[in-house]
């Protein structure tokens, strides 16, 4: 297996023409990470978000925390596309996105933007 690391402009839109080129070709993305950051980070979701600020505070760690926003896409070719395009349509921006959970049909993903209450009336959160 091969990872294929492709650089994005910080922008909407980004990921929907990258996700369209992929699923328009029959390619199913089976694992994806996307992270707008430009120094090294590492990005969390843990089970104890109050636990997690207290101990970060305590390392004396700078850190922000974003709201997650779960979903299931269908597990075929171009669905993460269709999920990017809508969004990139209305002008929000992905921050990051995650692949939670694959089975054979479905996928739970989360993710941020930078407008998620939108993003939730959009995607019917």
């Amino acid at each position: 297996m091969q990872e294929f690391n492709v650089s994005l402009a910080d922008k909407p839109g980004e990921l929907a023409d990258v996700a369209s080129a992929v699923g328009e070709n029959g390619i199913n993305i089976l694992g994806c990470v996307g992270m707008g950051r430009s120094t090294a980070s590492v990005t969390m979701v843990t089970d104890d978000e109050e636990a997690t600020a207290k101990v970060l505070k305590d390392m004396g760690r700078d850190f922000e925390s974003n709201e997650l926003l779960l979903t299931t896409l269908s597990n075929e070719p171009g669905a993460l596309a269709k999920m990017a395009t809508k969004l990139s349509e209305a002008g929000i921006n992905i921050i990051s996105f995650y692949i939670m959970k694959m089975e054979m049909d479905a996928a739970d993903v989360a993710l941020t933007t930078d407008n998620p209450k939108k993003t939730k009336e959009i995607l019917g959160i």
